[in-house]
């Protein structure tokens, strides 16, 4: 940003205070040309098999309450992993499994902890050993469960701080963006055409497991209020054919939006699917999801923008 758009960097000074500013700026992974890693033992290796395996069970549970259970102690096993590039990891796929749905406070504060733990351990190992180091990643990771998940940080941290600032500079980024958008029948989305009404705007494929299982509980949602002043758009990056495929099986009320070039795609900057940001009815970006959310939490989404 500060070579591409100086005046809008400028425009967050406040926000960036806490750091200088002043010289090249950059976000990056550390990393390092990595050595080949000693052998692991044979009681480290299993502990980590099963782990894999148990994770891959995850998704197939039936209720939240069991998935909430399996991620507990799948933590709780990552935890007793010695410090390197496999605990990071680890804790990295479970955290993207563990923002699926509604799995409660006592799960995502495990997935945190250890996260933390993984953090505050791992690194100074792994860059030691000089193996790859994704350090400002985890830090954003980290960051994004304390503030889209409401999880208590594990621990207080200058790098968290920064994490957290730069989730809130993107955010800020995401609104003045905006998004203009065209929907299968033709019609025109904007941001600033759509004021006075909540804009609950996710992002989806046909291809997407937890996208799918979303939309029957946005679809129940926009029919409950968009007489109140609810507009929900599903954005597609996929061809129109395969999206009107889809929806000839499964067919849902709310517009559908395309996105070709991926140009809303690339403004609300989507590292990953299904992703939902609610805009008040002053066109302010009031809350986003990082995943999957249940017709429960996409309820408390919309109150944040005052429906």
């Amino acid at each position: 940003m500060k070579a591409i758009a100086p005046e809008r960097l400028e425009k967050y000074h406040e926000l960036l205070s806490p750091w200088d500013l002043s010289g090249n700026v950059q976000m990056k992974s550390i990393s390092y040309r990595a050595s080949t890693p000693a052998a692991k033992p044979g009681e480290t290796r299993a502990v980590e098999n099963s782990i894999n395996q148990r994770m891959g069970q995850i998704r197939g549970k039936a209720t939240d309450a069991e998935r909430a259970e399996l991620v507990i102690q799948i933590a709780s096993d990552i935890r007793s992993l010695p410090p390197g590039e496999g605990k990071v990891g680890a804790i990295r796929s479970l955290a993207n499994l563990s923002t699926e749905g509604e799995l409660g406070k006592e799960a995502l504060t495990a997935v945190a902890a250890t996260m933390g733990d993984a953090i505050r351990d791992s690194f100074p190992v792994m860059i030691e050993a000089r193996h790859p180091a994704p350090y400002g990643d985890v830090w954003i990771e980290l960051a994004k469960l304390v503030r889209y998940e409401r999880v208590a940080a594990p621990f207080a941290d200058p790098s968290l701080d920064a994490a957290g600032a730069l989730l809130e500079l993107r955010e800020r980024v995401q609104q003045e963006n905006g998004f203009t958008l065209h929907s299968l029948d033709g019609k025109t989305y904007t941001l600033d055409s759509l004021k006075g009404r909540v804009v609950l705007l996710n992002f989806w494929a046909t291809w997407c497991p937890p996208c799918r299982k979303e939309m029957p509980d946005m679809e129940k949602l926009y029919r409950e209020y968009e007489s109140k002043g609810l507009t929900v758009l599903a954005v597609s990056d996929e061809d129109r054919k395969t999206v009107e495929e889809y929806l000839l099986k499964n067919p849902y009320t709310f517009p559908v939006v395309l996105d070709p070039g991926r140009k809303a795609n690339t403004a609300f900057m989507i590292d990953g699917i299904p992703k939902s940001f609610i805009f008040d009815r002053e066109g302010r970006l009031a809350a986003q999801a990082m995943d999957m959310r249940s017709e429960a939490q996409f309820r408390e989404l919309l109150k944040l923008a005052g429906l």
